[in-house]
Protein backbone atom coordinates (compact mmCIF):
# COMPACT_ATOMS: atom_id res chain seq x y z
CA UNK A 1 0.00 0.00 0.00
CA UNK A 2 1.32 3.57 -0.73
CA UNK A 3 0.61 4.96 2.14
CA UNK A 4 3.19 2.90 4.05
CA UNK A 5 6.01 3.46 1.30
CA UNK A 6 7.86 6.02 2.85
CA UNK A 7 10.52 7.48 0.51
CA UNK A 8 12.15 10.88 -0.53
CA UNK A 9 12.37 11.37 -4.20
CA UNK A 10 15.21 13.62 -5.68
CA UNK A 11 15.95 15.20 -9.02
CA UNK A 12 18.18 17.44 -10.18
CA UNK A 13 20.83 17.28 -8.02
CA UNK A 14 24.70 16.30 -8.86
CA UNK A 15 26.73 13.47 -7.74
CA UNK A 16 28.06 15.90 -5.00
CA UNK A 17 24.93 16.84 -4.01
CA UNK A 18 23.39 13.55 -4.00
CA UNK A 19 26.28 11.96 -1.45
CA UNK A 20 25.32 15.30 0.93
CA UNK A 21 21.40 14.02 0.80
CA UNK A 22 22.46 10.73 1.79
CA UNK A 23 24.62 11.74 4.73
CA UNK A 24 21.61 13.65 5.48
CA UNK A 25 19.34 10.77 5.04
CA UNK A 26 21.61 8.70 7.42
CA UNK A 27 22.73 11.11 10.17
CA UNK A 28 18.37 11.49 10.45
CA UNK A 29 17.59 8.29 10.05
CA UNK A 30 15.32 9.58 7.30
CA UNK A 31 13.54 7.03 4.46
CA UNK A 32 14.71 5.49 1.44
CA UNK A 33 15.91 8.22 -1.34
CA UNK A 34 14.66 7.17 -4.47
CA UNK A 35 16.21 9.22 -7.76
CA UNK A 36 13.97 10.31 -10.41
CA UNK A 37 15.68 10.26 -13.76
CA UNK A 38 15.13 12.65 -16.97
CA UNK A 39 13.19 9.22 -18.46
CA UNK A 40 10.96 9.26 -15.48
CA UNK A 41 9.68 12.74 -15.53
CA UNK A 42 6.34 12.06 -17.74
CA UNK A 43 5.50 9.21 -14.53
CA UNK A 44 3.11 9.97 -12.04
CA UNK A 45 4.43 10.50 -8.36
CA UNK A 46 2.15 7.45 -7.75
CA UNK A 47 4.38 5.17 -10.10
CA UNK A 48 7.35 6.36 -8.98
CA UNK A 49 6.84 5.47 -5.41
CA UNK A 50 5.12 2.52 -6.34
CA UNK A 51 8.77 1.36 -8.40
CA UNK A 52 7.21 0.99 -11.66
CA UNK A 53 9.50 1.26 -14.14
CA UNK A 54 8.16 2.97 -17.58
CA UNK A 55 10.40 3.73 -20.40
CA UNK A 56 8.39 7.19 -21.61
CA UNK A 57 9.29 9.98 -23.76
CA UNK A 58 9.85 12.63 -21.30
CA UNK A 59 9.39 16.56 -21.77
CA UNK A 60 12.75 19.01 -20.73
CA UNK A 61 12.64 19.95 -17.44
CA UNK A 62 13.72 23.21 -15.98
CA UNK A 63 17.52 22.69 -14.27
CA UNK A 64 15.39 22.54 -11.03
CA UNK A 65 16.55 20.76 -7.33
CA UNK A 66 13.69 19.34 -6.06
CA UNK A 67 12.86 16.99 -3.32
CA UNK A 68 9.62 15.24 -2.66
CA UNK A 69 8.62 13.59 0.71
CA UNK A 70 6.46 10.69 0.69
CA UNK A 71 4.78 9.74 3.86
CA UNK A 72 7.26 10.84 6.12
CA UNK A 73 6.11 11.74 9.99
CA UNK A 74 6.06 14.67 11.11
CA UNK A 75 9.23 14.90 12.86
CA UNK A 76 11.09 13.08 9.95
CA UNK A 77 9.91 15.71 7.55
CA UNK A 78 10.87 18.85 10.22
CA UNK A 79 14.55 17.11 10.80
CA UNK A 80 14.77 16.29 6.87
CA UNK A 81 13.93 19.84 6.32
CA UNK A 82 16.00 21.68 9.10
CA UNK A 83 18.77 19.58 7.81
CA UNK A 84 18.66 20.09 4.36
CA UNK A 85 18.13 23.86 4.67
CA UNK A 86 21.66 24.15 7.37
CA UNK A 87 24.03 22.00 5.29
CA UNK A 88 23.00 22.85 1.29
CA UNK A 89 24.48 25.81 -0.48
CA UNK A 90 21.97 25.78 -2.96
CA UNK A 91 17.59 25.92 -1.55
CA UNK A 92 16.17 22.77 -3.64
CA UNK A 93 12.06 22.78 -4.31
CA UNK A 94 10.98 21.19 -1.28
CA UNK A 95 7.01 19.48 -1.63
CA UNK A 96 4.98 16.51 0.42
CA UNK A 97 3.23 14.14 -2.10
CA UNK A 98 -0.79 15.19 -1.47
CA UNK A 99 -3.79 12.78 -2.53
CA UNK A 100 -4.42 15.01 -5.36
CA UNK A 101 -0.23 15.42 -6.33
CA UNK A 102 0.29 11.69 -6.21
CA UNK A 103 -1.24 11.51 -9.80
CA UNK A 104 0.39 14.19 -11.24
CA UNK A 105 3.32 13.62 -13.12
CA UNK A 106 7.29 15.14 -11.94
CA UNK A 107 6.95 17.34 -15.08
CA UNK A 108 3.30 18.70 -13.85
CA UNK A 109 3.88 19.21 -10.38
CA UNK A 110 7.74 20.75 -10.83
CA UNK A 111 5.97 23.53 -13.11
CA UNK A 112 2.93 23.94 -10.57
CA UNK A 113 5.70 24.09 -7.64
CA UNK A 114 7.50 26.79 -9.65
CA UNK A 115 4.93 29.17 -10.63
CA UNK A 116 3.88 28.95 -6.72
CA UNK A 117 7.51 29.52 -5.88
CA UNK A 118 7.83 32.70 -8.11
CA UNK A 119 4.12 33.89 -6.79
CA UNK A 120 5.62 33.99 -3.02
CA UNK A 121 8.62 35.61 -4.29
CA UNK A 122 6.58 38.11 -6.35
CA UNK A 123 4.22 38.77 -3.44
CA UNK A 124 6.88 38.85 -0.89
CA UNK A 125 4.44 36.25 1.55
CA UNK A 126 7.66 34.26 2.50
CA UNK A 127 9.74 34.53 5.72
CA UNK A 128 12.83 36.32 5.95
CA UNK A 129 15.42 35.27 3.98
CA UNK A 130 18.48 34.26 4.80
CA UNK A 131 17.73 31.42 7.41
Amino acid sequence: MLDNNKCILTYGFNEEERILVNSIKEEESLPEIRLITPSMTSMTLRNIIEGIKLEILSKPLPEEKVMIFNNLSDNELDRAIKSIRSRMKTRPILAVVTPTSIDWTLADLLEHLIEEREFFRNTGKRGTQGE
